[in-house]
């Protein structure tokens, strides 16, 4: 309907039907209907056992805007900001999961006048820019990103007549996406992919299809490390504006294809823009965006999946009516020295060998409990993310409320310092070692029984232990080597007589190659007992 014949000059002549371009079609997204995250630390059910915590990121957010964040590890952070019509990149470093310390300095920009998101695996970094003529690009980074004076950027050439930008790379470095406005795409813009050729040169792009793509805009895609496609889209189910969604991605040889997607319910989404998503592991625990909900300002958010501190139980009251009994406060922290959230603090009466008093501490890392006055206490504070902390006290029979001038830290790596005789693995000292390689008052039998304790105890949380066996410099490396492994064996097998599966723990030597620094004036002896040890760290599920 609508053509209209043309007769090309040919001999002999070809008659051709010629047909005006169909109309662009239109956005017209649905509203979503569903139910939002449950961000209430007290369950409404008793089985639910997870919440969720939403929060902007404190430290990263100025009068600007702030579009992006990148992980390059565990710490150090690079964040998108600048306005809309011109960004850069600044280094930051994570504080905390909501928390980040981010620097005035910003990655050299070379002949371009602004530089966006960035992405990095197998070698290669890559980042949106726009040239001097507000085209867009891809850029290739060369140079280590930490000495600034020495990066350069190269185009990469992707598409030259199209705006192409916002690139991420898978982990194996091989699978990139990109958003553009190409021509062959749904509408507005869409997300493409391009797989890594064996000679090096990337393929022709080509669009996700309509699993991910609509007549409206998809953008700001981001792999995770488990292949999820994270983007965004003011297209499929919104709550308004963009909306965040994550898409499973299926790989067959060249081939890309989405078979399911998923809307991130809210409060991660609102009715406003919710752009950009990353997350640094896990993105079904951990997510990274930016929003304008505050002031049509764009700013970073993290939405953080925690567990909920279970239901206090009663304190063990068996002590003796008549024994005069105190109230004992304290705090626990976590490694990072965030407020330890739901550990469980018990308090042990050492001459009676019995548990006297337990609870978990609260939102803030705060207990409190009533104990025993006049009595060798053990208080222990512990999770299953991480160990325990552990100190001895005695109270007056004078003191009522004492509260604990020193908080408890529970490690997410475990030091043990069985103190073993020159050239022994098997047959340890009665006392182990504290941190700075002095005797304590504890056994290595108990020292040992307490961490079986706390590896049963959160049995079903935990993938695996690794324990890591180091020595002192004393020796050749590869007797040391043997050395730190017949040590650890010699803990594995303790363990596994408490009760801790077999399986579950895994044992290395480091011998003398991960030696501790050594003090100011420190003797060789000190130094030397403090560098025999074994640290244990858990991998969660």
């Amino acid at each position: 309907m609508g053509c209209r014949e043309v007769l090309l000059r040919h001999h002999p002549p070809v008659r051709l039907t010629e047909c005006p371009p169909p109309p662009a079609p239109e956005c017209h997204p649905r509203s979503w209907h569903g139910e939002p995250l449950d961000t209430t630390i007290v369950p409404p059910h008793s089985d639910e056992r997870f919440f969720w915590r939403v929060r902007s990121v404190g430290g990263a957010n100025t009068d600007a805007e702030e579009y992006a964040v990148w992980f390059d590890d565990s710490r150090s952070v690079l964040i998108t900001r600048g306005s809309r019509s011109a960004q850069s990149l600044h280094w930051a470093r994570r504080i905390a999961t909501d928390s980040l310390e981010c620097s005035v300095e910003a990655l050299p920009l070379g002949h371009y006048r602004s530089l966006g998101s960035i992405t990095r695996a197998g070698g290669l970094a890559l980042a949106s820019a726009l040239d001097t003529n507000r085209r867009a690009e891809i850029v290739r980074i060369s140079g280590n990103l930490a000495e600034q004076a020495r990066i350069q950027l190269h185009p990469l050439l992707l598409d030259e007549h199209s705006w192409t930008s916002q690139p991420t790379l898978s982990t194996d470095g091989l699978l990139l996406i990109v958003a553009s406005d190409r021509p062959g795409g749904y509408g507005g813009l869409d997300l493409w992919y391009s797989v890594l050729r064996s000679n090096g040169q990337w393929d022709t792009l080509r669009n996700l299809g309509p699993a991910v793509n609509t007549p409206c805009d998809e953008l700001s895609p981001f792999l995770t490390r488990d292949g999820t496609l994270l983007f965004s889209s003011s297209g499929h189910e919104t709550l308004g504006g963009y909306d965040l969604f994550a898409a499973r991605l299926v790989r067959r040889g060249e081939s890309v294809t989405a078979d399911t997607l998923e809307h991130l319910h809210p409060p991660i989404n609102t009715a406003a823009d919710e752009i950009f998503p990353s997350t640094p592991g896990d993105w079904k625990s951990l997510l990274y965006w930016s929003s304008n909900r505050r002031e049509q300002n764009f700013d970073l958010y993290v939405a953080e999946k925690l567990e909920r501190p279970k239901a206090p139980p009663p304190a063990i009251t068996e002590v003796e009516p008549q024994m005069p009994t105190a109230r004992l406060r304290g705090r626990v922290r976590t490694a990072d020295r965030l407020p330890a959230i739901g550990a469980d603090v018990s308090v042990r009466d050492l001459e009676r060998r019995r548990t006297v008093a337990q609870t978990q501490s609260d939102s803030s890392g705060a207990f409190e409990l009533t104990v025993p006055t006049e009595r060798e206490l053990e208080l222990v504070a512990e999770s299953g993310s991480g160990f325990y902390d552990a100190r001895r006290i005695r109270l007056r029979r004078s003191d009522t409320l004492v509260t604990l001038p020193d908080e408890l830290t529970i490690p997410l790596v475990l030091t043990l310092r069985i103190n073993f005789p020159h050239d022994q693995a098997r047959v340890p000292y009665d006392f182990v070692l504290d941190s700075n390689g002095m005797q304590t008052t504890r056994r290595w039998t108990e020292e040992l029984d307490r961490l079986a304790a706390n590896i049963l105890r959160y049995r079903d949380r935990l993938q695996r232990i690794v324990l890591v066996g180091h020595t002192d410099p004393n020796g050749s490396d590869h007797y040391n080597l043997q050395l730190g492994q017949r040590r650890v064996e010699f803990v594995i097998e303790e363990l596994t007589k408490r009760g801790v599966p077999r399986e579950l723990l895994e044992g290395i030597s480091a011998g003398e190659r991960q030696l501790l620094p050594r003090r100011p004036g420190e003797p060789t002896d000190q130094y030397y007992r403090r560098n025999r040890r074994v640290e244990l760290s858990k991998v969660l599920h």
